[in-house]
């Protein structure tokens, strides 16, 4: 019975020495259709990135808190309400900034979607899309750290000259305010962030009457910056 057996599975074609192909066969396969179909572009996967700070946020809330700072030290009051100001605009500072780090970059068929950008979401056509380009940032220079940390020794020393010497008390308490929003953004930005070293810049064909450029800058990194201009400029062929 048993070389009957053997007789059968040999005239099968069965081999002991082969292994099962069977599974070999199959393949965990991610299939993209990049091919324009009919004048647009067919199923092409849709990218985003959250990696991504944009500088039109950093300006907004610059010139918010230098606004805010400023009217507050035009107001020859006493210290309580000076503090309970301070308490209030840093209050906004950090929810400003918190709005921020929602930051994101969505690419898809319908257009380029920027979240949270000026505190907002904006939708760029393909159609307004004109050019896009990006370039890499250099790092800072020994030079550069080397200056910084002169102007803060500078200011630290006229901090020390306005409160002892002159009895001035509204600046250093403002200085004194925005260290802990100083180091509480380093570190969200260093925990959620990672290689900003690109910067991405889309410019329109049409500005809006209320802004000053037709670029829209955003710095990211090296790869989701090369990902993003790839995926503008295939969708920009297919329009």
């Amino acid at each position: 019975m048993a070389v009957n057996m053997e007789y059968i599975k040999k005239l099968m074609g069965w081999c002991p020495i082969c292994k099962n192909t069977a599974q070999q066969t199959k393949q965990s396969c991610s299939f993209a259709n990049l091919i324009p179909v009919s004048g647009k572009t067919g199923n092409s996967p849709e990218f985003r990135t959250s990696n991504v700070v944009f500088r039109a946020n950093t300006t907004l809330i610059f010139l918010l808190f230098y606004t805010g700072i400023s009217l507050l030290l035009r107001y020859p009051g006493d210290i309580s309400f000076f503090m309970i100001g301070l308490l209030l605009i840093n209050s906004c500072y950090y929810f400003l900034f918190l709005k921020t780090l929602d930051a994101a970059v969505l690419v898809d068929r319908f257009g380029v979607h920027l979240q949270a950008f000026k505190l907002k979401r904006l939708e760029i056509p393909y159609e307004e899309i004109e050019r896009v380009g990006s370039y890499r940032i250099e790092k800072r220079s020994k030079k550069m750290t080397l200056l910084l940390i002169l102007g803060v020794i500078f200011c630290a020393f006229v901090v020390y000259h306005m409160a002892v010497v002159e009895g001035e008390w509204k600046i250093p308490l403002l200085l004194i305010s925005m260290l802990p929003f100083i180091l509480f953004g380093e570190r969200k930005q260093k925990a959620q962030f990672r290689d900003l070293n690109t910067q991405l810049y889309i410019k329109t064909r049409h500005k809006k009457w209320y802004e000053l450029t037709p670029y829209y800058s955003l710095i990211t990194d090296e790869t989701s910056a090369a990902e993003l201009k790839s995926s503008i400029e295939r969708y920009r062929e297919g329009v």
